[in-house]
């Protein structure tokens, strides 16, 4: 159970994170712009709906899903380091069971916005959007052992919003849709790059626990929705 329920960022992280809506919407106030147009511009969706969906993902992080488990392999031989020119054995690992489980707020909830953005999205920039994310999470992500995938948590927002923008104007259909595309390709993109083409590697990080779309990408995830709502609002404003 204490497993199920953990924070994906450092605490101080997720109570900014709680507080950030009312801090952009002092910011909206200063620009004198309202909620309203701010968030209808970019997302489609009411200041209301936003708010709701944006707690909900960020509340949910702390819960996670079991979907499997499988046996982590131990360590083949003792391992040693250099000390005052001796080398000293470490102690081995044995391996244990790892569990594998979906994290609510940073897959489950996202995921499913994605899909309903991209049912209004222009197929071909949106899947050239998310390849781009995808492969350069990947590249970007790394498996650092007892902890899981780790991505740098700026590296799929620029990703999500660059790729959108250069795709949105080869596609010449416009920038009204960059925040909506932006959080699709940057959560699928995300998923695919850092958790689902690294599965092979969960086995050799030696983590008891890892969590598809948790500690490790949900900041990522989050923040690509952030950051390009407040570019598309931007770019749709001037």
């Amino acid at each position: 159970m204490r497993r199920l329920v953990t924070f994906p960022l450092a605490l101080p992280l997720f109570i900014l994170l709680l507080l950030l809506p009312f801090i952009l919407l002092a910011c909206v106030a200063l620009l004198s712009l309202t909620a309203a147009d701010l968030v209808g511009r970019a997302l489609g969706l009411s200041p209301l709906e936003a708010l709701l969906i944006y707690m909900a993902i960020l509340l949910g992080s702390v819960v996670n899903i079991p979907i499997y488990e499988f046996k982590s392999p131990g360590s083949a031989r003792p391992p040693t380091v250099p000390y005052l020119g001796s080398r000293y054995r470490l102690p081995v690992w044995q391996g244990h069971r790892t569990i594998v489980a979906v994290n609510l707020g940073g897959c489950i909830m996202p995921a499913a916005l994605s899909v309903y953005f991209a049912l209004n999205l222009p197929f071909t920039p949106l899947l050239l959007t998310t390849l781009i994310v995808a492969l350069g999470v990947f590249y970007f992500a790394r498996p650092v052992r007892s902890v899981g995938i780790m991505v740098p948590m700026f590296i799929p927002p620029l990703l999500a919003v660059g790729a959108s923008l250069t795709s949105l104007y080869i596609d010449g259909s416009g920038f009204a849709s960059l925040a909506r595309m932006a959080f699709a390709s940057g959560v699928f993109g995300t998923l695919i790059g850092a958790d689902i083409m690294h599965l092979g590697s969960i086995r050799k990080v030696g983590s008891d626990f890892v969590s598809i779309g948790g500690a490790g990408t949900f900041d990522g995830i989050l923040l690509t929705g952030v950051i390009a709502t407040i570019l598309a609002a931007i770019l749709t404003s001037v």
